[in-house]
Formats: C-alpha cells, sequence, structure tokens
C-alpha cells in the first residue's frame, strides 16, 4: 500500500525475467499434470489421450510463447525487447538450450500459434490450439471431428479454460510496477 501511495514499485527487467522464468516453470510443474489429467478424464474423447517422457517440456515452451506473446502488448517499448531477451536467456540454461536455439524454437512455435488460431488474435485460444496440435490429440476425437483435423469445441473450450490460468496478468504488472534497465 505504502508502493502505491507514492507511485509503482521498481523491478528491474533481469529481475522480471528471472520472476517470471521461474513463475513459467513453477506452473508447469504444477500445472501440466492437472492438464494431462483434465485431458484424459474428457468424456468427449473416444480414446484416453497418451502424454510421455518430454511433453512437458513441449507444455511448457507453449506456456513461454504464449506469455512472450503477450508481455509487449503491456510492457514498455524497449523494455519489452530486453526483457524477452533475458527471459529466453534464462529459460535456455534451464531448458539445456543455447539463447539462439530457444529463440528460434519460440519464435518458430509463436508463429504457428498464431497460424492455427487465425483469424483469432486471443492468446489463450492460441495456447490451448497449440496443445491440442502439438500433443496430437485429434486421434482420440470422435471420427466426426478427427476426419475433420478440427478439435471437438467442447474440449477446447475446457483447454481454454484451464489455459487462462497459465497466461499472466501483465496489465497488473505494468500497473503495479516501474520496469527498468
Amino acid at each position: 500500500m505504502i508502493a502505491t501511495l507514492f507511485g509503482k514499485k521498481r523491478i528491474t527487467e533481469e529481475k522480471l525475467a528471472s520472476t517470471f522464468v521461474s513463475g513459467v516453470l513453477g506452473l508447469t510443474e504444477q500445472g501440466y499434470p492437472m492438464v494431462v489429467e483434465e485431458l484424459q478424464d474428457a468424456p468427449e474423447f473416444q480414446d484416453v489421450p497418451v502424454f510421455g517422457p518430454g511433453d512437458e517440456d513441449l507444455f511448457a515452451l507453449i506456456i513461454l510463447a504464449g506469455n512472450l506473446m503477450e508481455a509487449p502488448k503491456h510492457l514498455p517499448a524497449g523494455h519489452d525487447r530486453r526483457f524477452m531477451a533475458f527471459s529466453i536467456n534464462k529459460f535456455a540454461e534451464v531448458m539445456g538450450y543455447t539463447a539462439s536455439e530457444l529463440e528460434k524454437e519460440v519464435n518458430t512455435l509463436q508463429s504457428y500459434m498464431a497460424r492455427i488460431n487465425h483469424p483469432s488474435k486471443n492468446t489463450v485460444g492460441a495456447m490451448s490450439q497449440a496443445v491440442f496440435h502439438k500433443f496430437d490429440l485429434f486421434h482420440c476425437q470422435n471420427a466426426f471431428f478427427r476426419e475433420q483435423k478440427a478439435p471437438n469445441p467442447i474440449v477446447l473450450r475446457r483447454l481454454h479454460n484451464l489455459m487462462s490460468c497459465f497466461l499472466w496478468n501483465w496489465a497488473e504488472i505494468s500497473e503495479d510496477y516501474r520496469i527498468t534497465a
């Protein structure tokens, strides 16, 4: 409350990136099993989806890519690019990538997410579509949706509700913090 009386709290781009990467990893660790359980229990699927080793890393990349799509809309110009660079570097260290490899992977994934979610520009929708496509949940659906190569709208809605929990509240961060170099 004192900080709001005298202005915004200050946070560096690097500190914000560290907090963000830790948060994404924590969300993935806690949330991925719940998403898997929800999808495996979905009565709309004819076959139970199978998830394997390494799928948690793909899920974390989807969460990272989605949040990095949303961040520039709320962070000050200039700060957004440095924040994204710090985030990529920190995430790459943890995931065993080089920064350039991860940056390329994230850019490719963001383009893919935008393409499969077109014409919508909703980031949560793009993340939901990416989960459906990247984990190839099409083969678990009934023949009608499987042949159309379209997600069952009920499952997609459920996934959308789940994925909304993985998107940071960037508007609140920009309201509460003054980001510094």
